[in-house]
């Protein structure tokens, strides 16, 4: 089983994919015993990295830094003197290292297994955007401490490290971070030559980094996120050289038209990393060395890719959580971008989005591909799954991401089983193995609606055992939702299963209805009805999602079943009513 999902997984890559995989792994075989080779290699790339401007940036160059800066300033900004003091929280986890000369860029959590994202978050240094921005000397000496720590305790001969703090990934983010943060400050006060030397150095040596091992094997967001590290790096730089100029003008033009779709979805499919495609946009729009024709298309796709995200955003301002997603990873979209006026019902054709509004009624539905087909590694089998608001409280919600690491929950939330789109017991649509690998897939899609007047979307997954389909309708003036879902035959043991926040209290549940009630402010109450009628409810029991990385929420999990017919298989029709 694993090894046909690893060749299944492998037979989508591109030659160029599978080139940089076992450059990959050759790197860390090698880095293994020769680490001061290595760290030899990369000092004879940065040392030809050029200097950054000495000339103050201009009004459109600042702009541009802050709207960078926006993605790290804001979340750290208020705990900037913890920083100081080398204390970190990152997913509701803090670890006090005791000092900022003594983190411990290796550190683990007991929670995490084979992927320790609390430690690459560590290795962004997001934190460092802040502390120049918000902090005084006290803070710009602590960075300074823990930029020279970091040559002596981030190592390379410590396993894992090209995974977590030499992550391409997160040392973008930390160019992203620093620099950003760096050069907003420079202009606004005055910083000792020394520490602007110390900063300096380190960001070459970063982007000589960056520039050794940009993550083609991986393409997606991690493409994306390197080759936005080095623009803005190169875009302040003293010079750049033709042959890299002409380089990133290639690639940056190719990440564009592969990875963000003609809707402005990334191709990911994911409101969290969407959020991150869109700051990458605004960097692509803004370098000054693309050629007109990659600019002209950033910022095309920018547009876009905006409005997307707009479109995947829930009245309460928090994104979808459909696929790999969470909460506080990014901004808010309203916080970074004019949010466009949408019309009651909105498609993101490429994507397989659609998105429902009426009065106090909104809902988002799920009717495309797990992901890219190269590396659909961040998807999930929520194939016709919706994600349902009442009066700006989220009532029917996605399981979300709980961690990436492998594991029971993991595969749980990856599953179809644990989505609200209509599945079968045994039914296994996708296969999964380990953090991110997917062998067989499968893609649902839209079909147009034969009846609705512009109120309803419609869509169908097809499998080798039948087809099942689910058709979503406003109720209009606020009133609801009516959702019908049918199986045809050849698929047996349908089921619905829906998970309500348990901020939404159970008021009571029979075989066809279920009620519900939310304190939606103080003194104001909301009731909301889940009312089965082609099929019944099997059964209300706890259940759980997450919103936020390692932190887990109670929910009430709902199975709906539907009424089976030998001549046309099963259907089930249940409407969400507001009271």
């Amino acid at each position: 089983m694993v090894i046909t999902s690893t060749l299944r997984a492998a037979s989508r890559l591109s030659p160029r994919m599978i080139g940089y995989h076992l450059k990959r792994a050759a790197r860390n075989r090698f880095v293994k015993y020769f680490p001061a080779v290595y760290s030899g290699y990369i000092d004879r790339i940065a040392a030809r990295v050029p200097p950054l401007q000495r000339a103050g940036d201009s009004v459109t160059e600042l702009e541009m830094l802050r709207q960078v800066a926006v993605f790290y300033h804001d979340e750290y900004h208020e705990h900037i003197d913890d920083a100081m003091r080398g204390c970190f929280t990152f997913f509701g986890q803090s670890v006090d290292f005791g000092g900022p000369d003594k983190i411990d860029w290796h550190h683990e959590l007991e929670a995490e297994k084979d992927l320790h994202l609390w430690r690459m978050k560590l290795g962004h240094m997001g934190f460092s955007c802040a502390m120049l921005i918000s902090g005084d000397d006290k803070h710009h000496a602590a960075l300074g401490k823990m930029i020279q720590s970091y040559g002596t305790r981030a190592r390379f001969d410590r396993s894992g490290c090209f995974s977590s703090y030499w992550f391409p990934y997160s040392v973008s983010h930390r160019i992203l971070s620093l620099l950003s943060g760096y050069l907003i400050a420079r202009e606004s006060r005055f910083l000792p030559p020394a520490f602007c030397q110390q900063i300096e150095a380190f960001l070459c040596w970063n982007v000589g980094f960056v520039l050794a091992n940009i993550e083609h094997e991986l393409k997606n967001n991690h493409v994306e996120r390197n080759l936005a590290a080095l623009c803005l790096y190169y875009n302040h730089a003293e010079s750049i050289s033709p042959e890299l100029a002409r380089h990133l003008d290639r690639e940056v033009a190719g990440v564009i038209r592969a990875c963000i779709l003609e809707d402005g979805l990334l191709a990911e499919r994911s409101a969290m990393y969407q959020g991150l495609s869109v700051m990458a946009l605004q960097v692509f729009s803004a370098t000054s060395f693309l050629s007109p024709g990659t600019r002209s298309l950033a910022e095309e796709r920018l547009g876009k890719a905006e409005r997307a995200w707009a479109v995947m955003t829930h009245p309460d301002g928090g994104i979808a959580l459909f696929n790999d997603s969470w909460f506080g990873e990014v901004p808010e979209a309203r916080e970074v971008i004019d949010m466009p006026a949408l019309a009651p019902v909105e498609m993101l054709p490429a994507a397989g989005y659609a998105r429902l509004s009426d009065g106090n009624v909104f809902a988002l539905m799920d009717a495309g591909p797990i992901g890219p087909s190269w590396n659909p590694g961040h998807g999930h089998a929520d194939f016709l799954s919706l994600e349902v608001d009442l009066w700006k409280h989220r009532f029917i919600v996605d399981p979300g991401t709980f961690q990436y690491s492998t594991g029971r929950r993991r595969a749980f939330e990856r599953a179809a089983q644990s989505h609200n789109g209509p599945t079968c017991d045994e039914l296994v649509p996708v296969e999964y193995h380990g953090c991110f690998r997917v062998g067989r897939m499968v893609a649902a899609q839209f079909v147009p609606n034969a009846q609705g007047g512009g109120r309803a979307v419609s869509g169908e997954l097809r499998l080798a055992q039948g087809l099942v389909q689910r058709k979503v309708h406003l109720l209009g003036s606020g009133a609801g939702l009516s959702i019908c879902d049918h199986w045809s035959e050849g698929l047996s043991d349908g089921v619905v299963r829906l998970l309500i926040p348990e901020q939404w209290k159970l008021l009571g549940v029979d075989g066809e209805e279920a009620r519900f009630r939310c304190i939606c402010s103080p003194g104001e109450t909301r009731d909301a009805v889940i009312q089965v009628g082609h099929g019944w409810i099997e059964s209300c029991e706890p259940g759980q999602w997450a919103c936020h990385y390692l932190q887990s929420l109670a929910a009430h999990n709902i199975v709906l079943r539907p009424r089976e017919n030998a001549k046309s298989g099963a259907q089930l029709s249940w409407r969400i009513e507001t009271r």
